[in-house]
């Protein structure tokens, strides 16, 4: 059955609170998945009005996943909540496995790594891993593993906003009913949902309650809009973040000096990728499916991020198939080369944000 948008007679925050209180019904222990953005701050307090209005007196549960490489503002920021007496904050720096974006090829390397240096000292108050303790985790082991510090049913609040993607939109409208509260992504973790419940905001909802509520948003934000720079908290390697590396620079010089210290690669990044001939490739591997599987494999050399593109490049070429229209060679092409590989590759004409058309 298709699924539409439709207006209701009420408003965001009126239908956000319900879901909290919804939340606090059903589940145990309720965290609050804090990034220093924009999005989960709403959550923070948020939870903190709700649970004023329940009576509940015991602090917030909040946790943060220290990326390691965060610019200082973002720190400090997150560092201010944590100081709260409101708040009882888990502030994890453990090893992380990421993906750093450099001219047109995402490489593999981990956060916190034990075994290089490190862009900043890990904070005297954070969990770290024993010394011997060898572990290193990705996003999904991240869930079981910080479950183990709750009792029960567990719901881990984060911030996510249908609206800033497609694939956000689809993952919100897949129930029909309490569509804001998902599985993880381990079918082996049963006691521990995702739950979004701010999914339905829109950016200016976020700042209009920021300006009603008088609170202090992360003053990054104000110094990314004036370089023209996206707004966001994440770490500066990320495919879409680092194809605009020179605005780390003019945004958060010290920052940067750090990070291409310790990953000089970036200079190089930066300096050649805007010379990047991307014709020339699309030209000797855009022209046809073969030509895209051997993009693949000439240029991913991680052998999981290898076997999750190829997977996802035989999981597509079923459609590929049926709609070449939609999924032409130069359209998975720059979809690799791009890092959006890690999702479900949409065909061609339907990337962005799903239209406002009510809630």
């Amino acid at each position: 059955m298709a699924r539409v948008k439709q207006y209701i007679e009420t408003d965001v925050l009126t239908e956000a609170k319900k879901r909290l209180h919804h939340i606090f019904d059903i589940f145990d222990s309720v965290a609050v998945m804090f990034s220093g953005g924009k999005d989960s701050l709403v959550v923070l307090h948020l939870c903190h009005e709700v649970m004023q209005e329940r009576g509940i007196t015991r602090p917030l549960d909040v946790v943060f996943r220290d990326e390691e490489l965060i610019p200082d503002e973002v720190i400090a920021f997150v560092d201010k909540y944590r100081r709260e007496s409101w708040i009882r904050m888990l502030w994890f720096t453990v090893p992380l496995k990421s993906t750093k974006y450099i001219l047109g090829v995402c490489h593999s390397y981990v956060q916190w790594d034990p075994a290089r240096e490190w862009v900043r000292a890990k904070p005297e108050w954070a969990y770290s891993l024993p010394v011997g303790d060898g572990r290193v985790f990705d996003q999904y082991s991240m869930d079981s593993f910080t479950a183990q510090f709750y009792k029960g049913k567990i719901a881990f609040l984060t911030g996510i906003r249908s609206s800033e993607s497609i694939m956000r939109f689809r993952a919100c409208v897949n129930k029909l009913s309490e569509n804001y509260i998902n599985a993880v992504s381990d079918p082996s973790i049963r006691n521990v949902m995702l739950c979004k419940p701010i999914f339905d905001w829109e950016e200016d909802d976020v700042f209009r309650y920021f300006y009603d509520r008088e609170i202090a948003y992360c003053h990054l934000y104000d110094m990314q809009m004036w370089a023209g720079n996206s707004l966001r908290v994440s770490t500066p390697l990320h495919a879409e973040s680092a194809k605009r590396f020179d605005l780390i620079r003019q945004t958060t010089p010290d920052f940067y000096q750090r990070v291409t210290r310790v990953f000089p690669e970036m200079l190089a990044h930066e300096r050649y990728w805007h010379e990047l001939d991307r014709e020339a490739i699309k030209q000797r591997y855009g022209q046809s499916y073969a030509g895209v599987r051997a993009w693949i494999e000439e240029h991913i050399e991680d052998e999981k991020q290898y076997e999750l593109a190829i997977r996802r490049f035989d999981s597509v070429m079923g459609r590929a198939v049926r709609f070449p229209d939609s999924y032409p060679p130069a359209h998975l092409l720059n979809a690799f080369m791009g890092g959006s590989f890690k999702r479900e590759i949409l065909p061609k004409g339907k990337t962005g944000s799903p239209p406002r058309t009510g809630k």
